[in-house]
């Protein structure tokens, strides 16, 4: 009982905390800036960029991050540990540095000649793909651990394939978890900034998404606007996020 009045304390401090950075950003906007960010074409047009590279992204996390969490999920020896570190390196090491380390690899001679990424479309992509990853598979890795290996087996027993016991009995079990990941994926992929900055170069109207035209906003010294775009970046991330909450809410899930 006691723990759980130092959490509930704790828990309340932290929202404070984060109302207080709220709510004295809203101090230097007004409404007629906000309206006018709305209507903004170089607002409009990092939020469109942002939101097609993000889910490009994200498909690739899904493609690549899924089987990859299953395969670490299902093996715990060896080569699947030094895989489990490698795969954290990108949630360690800077963003900044992972786009420049992408910047170093597609400027090569023969890269360059073939398949030409930098102040790109798929530049973006690529260099959000790699950040978000991570959390596609660890989310998958959690998921597909928490289910049995032994109900595939039994599934297969009752006649069902390799494949349809995987589905029918780990994948469906595991789906809620994945789907978070993926959901963590996209949300990191909108608002990652340096390695996307480092790559695409943040170009406006071509290459810019949403944290891009904040940075550049302040940098020109439009700071009104910077913090303006910050604010409504925030509201538009809690209406996503309470989306999401209730689109993956247990109760839905348990009763589908």
């Amino acid at each position: 009982m006691k723990f759980s009045k130092i959490s509930s304390l704790l828990a309340l401090l932290l929202s404070l905390l984060i109302m207080m950075l709220i709510l004295y950003s809203f101090k230097d906007v007004s409404l007629i800036s906000i309206k006018e960010i709305v209507i903004d074409r170089g607002f409009l047009s990092a939020v469109k960029f942002g939101f097609l590279t993000a889910s490009v992204a994200t498909f690739l996390s899904a493609i690549f991050g899924i089987p990859a969490g299953y395969y670490l999920a299902r093996h715990k020896k060896g080569f699947s540990r030094v895989l489990d570190v490698f795969f954290d390196v990108p949630l360690i090491i800077p963003p900044l540095v992972v786009g420049v380390l992408i910047l170093n690899l597609f400027n090569s001679p023969f890269l360059s000649k073939f398949f030409n990424v930098i102040f790109d479309f798929k530049g973006a992509v690529i260099a959000q793909f790699f950040i978000s990853f991570p959390f596609t598979l660890k989310s998958a890795k959690s998921a597909f651990e928490l289910v049995p290996p032994i109900y595939e087996r039994i599934a297969m027993t009752l006649g069902a394939g390799y494949f349809r016991s995987f589905y029918d009995t780990t994948f469906k079990l595991a789906l809620r978890g994945i789907a978070a990941g993926i959901m963590l994926s996209w949300l990191r992929s909108f608002g990652e900034f340096g390695a996307t900055l480092m790559v695409a170069g943040g170009i406006p109207g071509k290459t810019e998404n949403v944290p891009i035209n904040i940075y550049l906003n302040m940098t020109e010294g439009n700071f009104e606007k910077g913090i303006a775009v910050s604010v409504l970046t925030v509201i538009l991330a809690f209406f996503v996020i309470s989306i999401i909450k209730i689109i993956f809410d247990k109760r839905r899930w348990d009763d589908a």
